[in-house]
């Protein structure tokens, strides 16, 4: 009996992705696609800025709390021009008199004259903050924690965008699965089969909330160690040690580890969202959209106009993705942080997604007709 059930929810499953394929399959894959070719675009075009290209990497790996100001400068006249890189102390900080001069870095580019080559009259700037600035008052955060994993920020980057991707294509799943069941009447070929309405509404919950985020984060690992490899290849074609410039600042376990763990803890704080959305979409007759956002904005409105707080407000905020100085539901660089996860907020979520998902249930077993 259990081997049965098994078999009916994997084949719902299977269902699911096989009807909603362009959103949770190819969506990601074209996407990452899209994202190398444009790295890999850098890398081919990486000989037009290999002149500056290693001065610029020096002066960037410089230790200590000197202050980075890179300026570029090439004109349009046909006569060499000299680009200046220079590593200096903060304006306002007198560098110390045991210190040394901090080296300037001059690098020459010469105009051949070549009606093929690049024709640039601007100015570019790069002046990254110093490490006591970033670390702040105590001097031992900031940069020493990232020791050994500076390139795992721009890799969260990359991963980041899939999973704004991710969050946008499951919410329009949720929230027109069991309302096009209705509208193509395909909900009565489903009451026909031998599967209970449990499985069918916990199936495209599960395919939401576990199924689809596991194959975009596949896709996302992926698309992170293509980008390392590429980096190699574009430092290196830039002179430097792609072992010891990319390499040894990328931390390959919090590389895995980090999108799986964060969206566990996502997961367990978007469970409500996404099962009052499969509610919404059981419940509208026109709007699924309309549906969720309405009574919402309603209780947040009512609660405002005759208690004067935001209690339900900052309740729903905390199960939404969103990012802040302070809290992060969906997005996290570095993994989560369990131990400022609140218990009680993710316990009273959970008890609401299964009230969410039992009146989805509900809803499906008695009303289904749309005019």
């Amino acid at each position: 009996m259990g081997t049965t059930q098994t078999s009916q929810f994997m084949t719902l499953l299977q269902r699911e992705f096989r009807e909603y394929k362009n959103s949770l399959l190819w969506t990601p894959v074209i996407t990452a696609v899209v994202l190398c070719v444009l790295m890999l675009g850098s890398v081919v075009l990486a000989n037009r800025i290999s002149v500056v290209g290693d001065t610029i990497l020096e002066a960037m790996m410089r230790k200590g709390n000197d202050n980075v100001n890179i300026s570029i400068s090439i004109g349009e006249d046909g006569e060499e021009e000299i680009t200046v890189v220079e590593v200096s102390n903060p304006v306002d900080v007198p560098a110390p008199p045991a210190v040394a001069k901090p080296p300037t870095y001059e690098v020459i580019v010469e105009e051949e004259g070549a009606e093929d080559q690049w024709n640039f009259s601007r100015e570019w700037s790069f002046n990254p903050k110093s490490d006591k600035a970033v670390a702040g008052d105590d001097g031992d955060d900031g940069l020493d924690e990232m020791s050994g994993r500076e390139l795992n920020v721009m890799l969260s980057v990359v991963h980041g965008i899939l999973l704004l991707i991710l969050l946008l294509t499951t919410t329009n799943y949720l929230l027109s699965s069991l309302y096009d069941d209705r509208k193509d009447r395909s909900v009565l070929f489903w009451r026909s089969m031998p599967v209970t309405e449990w499985q069918v509404v916990l199936s495209k919950f599960v395919v939401a909330l576990i199924a689809a985020p596991l194959l975009y984060i596949a896709i996302s690992l992926l698309l992170q160690l293509s980008y390392v490899l590429l980096m190699m290849l574009l430092v290196w074609r830039l002179g430097q040690d792609p072992f010891e410039v990319v390499l040894s600042n990328i931390d390959f376990i919090a590389l895995m580890v980090d999108p799986i763990s964060g969206w566990v803890m996502t997961a367990l704080l978007i469970a409500p969202v996404y099962a009052w959305l499969l509610c919404a979409s059981a419940l509208a007759r026109r709007s699924p959209f309309l549906m969720a956002i309405t009574p919402i904005i309603g209780i947040f409105f009512a609660e405002w106009l005759f208690f004067g707080t935001e209690i339900v407000g900052n309740a729903v905020g905390r199960h939404l993705p969103h990012v802040s100085d302070s809290t992060a539901v969906g997005f996290y660089l570095f993994g989560p942080d369990w131990m400022a996860l609140d218990l009680l907020s993710v316990a009273a979520g959970l008890v609401f997604a299964g009230a969410a998902l039992t009146a989805a249930v509900w809803l499906r077993e008695h009303r289904w007709e749309l005019n």
